[in-house]
């Protein structure tokens, strides 16, 4: 099994998604099933209002996830860069999906497509 990487825009281009896809030898794709035990990770800054909201949608909603300031933690700035392949905030990491620069109505597919529950 191997991975597939593409990047998706919305219309707009408010949020991207870049999705590692397992594909077995024919090309198909394999979707895992995510478990909340796999650990979200949130990249945000302080002042950031799109952060803000993820951060209340998850809280809200129940999911467990560890927030990262990227604007106080520059090291964790150049992971979220090297992990995600961009610079925005928020972006966010479920094991080997990432969903960066997003709106909680972006969040809310990615969550319910890689069926990652609280």
């Amino acid at each position: 099994m191997h991975f597939y990487r593409r990047t998706e825009r919305t219309p707009g281009g408010l949020g991207e998604s870049l999705l590692s896809v397992p594909v077995d030898g024919a090309g198909a794709s394999v979707l895992p099933l995510f478990m909340a035990s796999m650990g979200l990770k949130l990249y945000s800054r302080e002042w950031c209002s799109w952060c803000i909201d993820a951060k209340e949608f998850l809280t809200e909603r129940g999911y467990d996830f560890t927030e990262v300031d990227v604007g106080i933690d520059r090291d964790a700035y150049r992971e979220m860069v090297a992990v995600s392949e961009q610079t925005y905030v928020p972006t966010l990491i479920a094991g080997d999906e990432v969903l960066a620069n997003f709106d909680t109505d972006q969040l809310q597919k990615f969550l319910s497509a890689h069926q990652i529950a609280p």
